[in-house]
């Protein structure tokens, strides 16, 4: 699932994946992220950080509360930059990576098949 405020993002990192054999659930909002989360089983959300309204962070928390999903695996996919400070934060929340906008494919494609392969359930 990749989840991120600008859908032009979702859709170009859905054909990107789509190209490499991946399934793809698409979300806009958080709250779409949570809603489509408790119907349909994913094996990685990519979540923006910084969306408006409810921000990664309050979704990551809500997917860590909820005792269906909280075992779900996250990776950040945002433009910012975290220092320290932020990667605790990440490390707390049970993030598993830290992917930078905008993306070299090749490197997101690696990092993708790195995550699902390395942090299986």
């Amino acid at each position: 699932m990749i989840v991120d405020d600008e859908p032009y993002i979702v859709r170009s990192i859905k054909t990107v994946l789509e190209s490499e054999g991946y399934s793809v659930v698409g979300a806009e909002s958080g709250e779409e992220c949570l809603r489509k989360l408790k119907k349909e089983p994913v094996d990685l959300v990519l979540m923006d950080f910084f969306m408006p309204e409810m921000d990664g962070r309050m979704v990551i928390e809500k997917i860590r509360e909820n005792p269906g999903l909280k075992s779900v695996k996250v990776a950040v996919f945002t433009s910012a930059a975290f220092g320290e400070s932020g990667m605790e934060v990440l490390k707390v929340l049970g993030v598993l990576d830290y992917i930078t906008k905008p993306i070299d494919i090749s490197e997101f494609i690696s990092k993708i098949e790195k995550i699902l392969k390395n942090n299986e359930k």
